[in-house]
C-alpha cells in the first residue's frame, strides 16, 4: 500500500455516572497533540504519546487538566 496513510486521533471523554459516584480522578493530560496518562500510585511515573488529532471532553477548559493548545474541533 504506497502512499497510503492513517490518522489517529484520541478524545477523553466525560466521567460516567459510576466513576462520578466513586470520586474518579483524571489521570490524562493533554498538551496539543501528545496525551500524558498519569501513575495515580506513582504521580511521577508517566506514559506519553503523540496523535494526529486530541479531543478533550471530560471538563471544562478552566480545568489544569487541559492544556489551551490542543486542537479542538
Amino acid at each position: 500500500m504506497a502512499g497510503a496513510s492513517v490518522k489517529v486521533a484520541v478524545r477523553v471523554r466525560p466521567f460516567n455516572s459510576r466513576e462520578t459516584s466513586k470520586e474518579s480522578k483524571c489521570i490524562i493530560q493533554m498538551s496539543g497533540n501528545t496525551t500524558t496518562i498519569i501513575n495515580p500510585k506513582a504521580p511521577k511515573e508517566t506514559k506519553s504519546f503523540n496523535f494526529d488529532y486530541s479531543y478533550w471532553s471530560h471538563t471544562s477548559v478552566s480545568q489544569n487538566y487541559f492544556k489551551k493548545d490542543i486542537k479542538m474541533k
